[in-house]
């Protein structure tokens, strides 16, 4: 399809404005929720353990995984969308099949994780962040055999860096500073980001397991979450200290110490729940105790606040292309904000005019003269064809990975329930639904001999 039909501002112009609607599970309390690279599934975590894997187009749960029996801390997809991670307060991590709803692999960690992501390029290797205090490891590379797990940062050689970069590490063993919740990969996955308790942020190469670089976070303060713009280009880090801090990744890999893009509300001085980058850059935060939205530029400006209900968000999920958010409130829906659309007339008729208030029409003087027909040029009388059928590569093309072959999942096919089938099945053998059809055939061939009788006796 050509990409002409696509408005090139739309993204980097247009921001969320209202709820469009909420999504919710029977059976569970909502509490984190992510999309995959195409933005049509939308995977949820509940508190009970439950993932529902929800049709973004129609709104709607279409699987629901049940393997976990606690809290769900992250849901993360691969790149074809046919699998999806889970990981849970059990220590337990799942890889789905989303077409089947069947789990391929379970491992148990033996302590709670934290967090899971999924590799950008391989389906057979995640990113894992154990909840342990005084771990000898706080992240590991989990490849799909419950024994091959590679940890990327040894206590003594993260406790030596962190030292050398001033965040004052300590080399005893149970130091809780190497409680590393937040970790995640660069855009093509060939690096790994660790944000450790002790306000050190570890660059870790992926293959090698090498320490590239330690970056300090300014005043020592803890980090809770790192996240990856769409780009690759930058990361922020939401803090304990109340500030969200944008970096450039490519500065911090070059070996600078770059002073970050601090934001913070500073009229309630707010703690930050949940931090993101949207599709168009900017910089999405949510507080608790707050059922605002804030909204900051790629200049770092606070540009919108969104009100929403009472029950404020604690966590959120950008669609990857449209200005769409997916909020996890704390009542355990997931509201989805969009951007109020109206009609443009303009868009029917392109001389058409949208007019504020009446005006007064000036005529020109030579508009009704009668002028000689110019001859245009063959070019000019073309109209430009938009090209429907051709399949342009973009962002959102899928090209196997090394070890995915799996071709793109673009839809879920409806399954139905067991109460469905067993109405289906019934109908179809002579049950219920035949037994009424008969009694209405019954009813209606008597009515009309009572009316025919009617009609004899008059």
């Amino acid at each position: 399809m050509n990409l002409a039909l696509l408005d090139p501002f739309e993204l980097h112009n247009e921001q969320p404005e209202v709820i469009e609607d909420r999504i919710s599970v029977d059976d569970g309390v909502i509490v984190v929720c992510e999309f995959n690279r195409r933005g049509n599934l939308l995977a949820c975590g509940c508190k009970e353990g439950l993932v529902a894997v929800c049709d973004f187009d129609t709104h709607g749960i279409t699987r629901t995984l049940r393997r976990h029996t606690s809290r769900i801390t992250a849901v993360s997809w691969t790149r074809s969308s046919r699998r999806l991670l889970s990981s849970s307060y059990d220590g337990l991590l799942v890889q789905w099949d989303v077409l089947t709803a069947e789990a391929l692999v379970a491992i148990h960690f033996g302590c709670e994780v934290a967090h899971a992501a999924m590799h950008p390029r391989k389906k057979r290797m995640c990113l894992v962040c154990t909840a342990e205090a005084g771990a000898a490891c706080p992240a590991f590379l989990q490849m799909w055999e419950p024994e091959n797990r590679l940890p990327l940062l040894a206590q003594e050689g993260a406790a030596e860096a962190e030292a050398t970069a001033g965040g004052g590490g300590s080399s005893k063993r149970g130091d809780s500073s190497l409680l590393a919740k937040a970790a995640c990969f660069d855009k093509e996955g060939g690096r790994v980001l660790i944000g450790t308790n002790k306000g050190v942020v570890h660059i870790v190469a992926t293959e090698s397991r090498e320490l590239l670089i330690s970056l300090p976070v300014p005043g020592a303060a803890a980090v809770k979450s790192i996240m990856l713009s769409r780009n690759g280009t930058s990361f922020l880090l939401k803090s304990n200290d109340r500030f969200i801090r944008v970096y450039q990744l490519d500065r911090v890999l070059a070996g600078e110490s770059p002073p970050p893009r601090q934001l913070q509300e500073k009229v309630d001085n707010l703690a930050w729940a949940h931090a993101d980058f949207s599709a168009s850059e900017h910089v999405i935060g949510t507080a608790y105790n707050k059922d605002s939205i804030f909204i900051w530029d790629v200049h770092g400006h606070l540009e919108t606040i969104l009100y929403g209900p009472k029950d404020g968000p604690l966590y959120f999920a950008c669609h990857p292309t449209r200005p769409i958010l997916a909020c996890c409130a704390k009542s355990g829906v997931v509201y989805v904000w969009t951007k109020r659309y109206s009609e443009n007339w303009s868009a029917f008729a392109p001389d058409f005019k949208e007019l504020e208030e009446n005006e007064e029409y000036e005529e020109r003087e030579d508009e009704f003269d009668i002028q000689p027909q110019q001859e245009v040029k063959e070019e000019e009388e073309i109209d430009e064809l938009i090209d429907v059928v051709t399949i342009e590569p973009s962002e959102l093309a899928h090209t196997p990975d090394a070890d995915d072959s799996d071709q793109e999942l673009l839809f879920l096919p409806i399954v139905l329930e067991p109460d469905e089938m067993m109405d289906e099945e019934q109908g179809s053998i002579g049950g219920p639904a035949d037994e009424a059809m008969a009694i209405d055939d019954k009813q209606a061939k008597a009515r009309k001999r009572m009316r025919l009788s009617d009609d004899g006796r008059r």
